[in-house]
Order: C-alpha cells, then structure tokens, then sequence
C-alpha cells in the first residue's frame, strides 16, 4: 500500500505534468499566422476628428526643429551679405540664411529634417569651407 506521503508526490507530480501539457496547448493557439487579413478598428467619432486638427495644425506650422550648417560667422554685416551672395551661386538649390546674435552675423546654410541629411550635404561643403560645421535650428517646413 502507498503511504500518504509518496501519493501527494506522485499526485503533485502528475498535476505538474497535466499543467504543461495544457500550457503548450494554449501557448500553440497563439498562432503567428493570421487566417483574416483583414482587421476592423472602431474608434470614436471624437478621435477621428482631433486627428484632423493635428494634421491641419501641422499643416500650418511654418517652422519645425532641424538642422542649418554654419558657414561663417562675423561682425562685418558687409562681410556676411557678401558670403550669402556666393551661397546662390554655389549651392542654388540650398537656401541661406543670415542671423544677427549681437555682435556677430551668422551665415547658415539648408533647411534639414535629420542629421543625416545635414551631414551628406557638410560633405559636399566642406570642400570650399573648412570651418562649416552642422547646428541645431528652426528650419522653414517646405510644403
């Protein structure tokens, strides 16, 4: 005859198999292939509409964080305007941008959404002006 002991054991034991068989059977119901491609989303009225405010206020923004690169900069104003004038004519498809933070002008060139873009261009000028280096700014949203 088997002692109470030994029966919880084995009793225990064979709950605990019981229990992983039922585990691999819920977890395989987890199927990662879809049978319906198709899913419907109900939402409320209330979310469609601020999701149109959004993108019309985005719409209308003018400015967004980005990055220019630094051309120069100076306290000659002459100096400065001189230096953007050469900016048209040896990268016209960039536009350029003089800021005044007293004393000093500021020549920045670009308007770029990431880093990247910032850096294939900082390439490109480098050549005709070594000290060009890539800032954070307000860049103009083109649209």
């Amino acid at each position: 005859m088997i002692d109470n002991f030994k029966f919880l054991k084995l009793l225990r034991f064979s709950l605990a198999v019981l229990m992983l068989c039922c585990f691999h059977v819920f977890l395989s119901a987890q199927d990662s292939t879809a049978h319906n491609k198709y899913i419907a989303v109900k939402q409320d009225k209330k979310i469609s509409e601020l999701l149109y405010k959004y993108r019309d206020y985005n719409r209308k923004k003018e400015f967004a964080d980005g990055y220019r690169i630094q051309i120069m900069f100076t306290d000659v104003r002459d100096e400065v305007y001189k230096n953007k004038g050469q900016m048209y004519h040896e990268f016209p498809d960039m536009a350029s941008y003089v800021e005044y933070e007293q004393p000093y002008y500021k020549l920045r060139l670009g308007d770029f959404k990431t880093r990247l873009e910032a850096t294939n261009a900082l390439q490109q000028i480098v050549v005709l002006y070594s000290g060009a280096f890539i800032v954070k700014d307000k860049i103009k949203i083109k649209q």
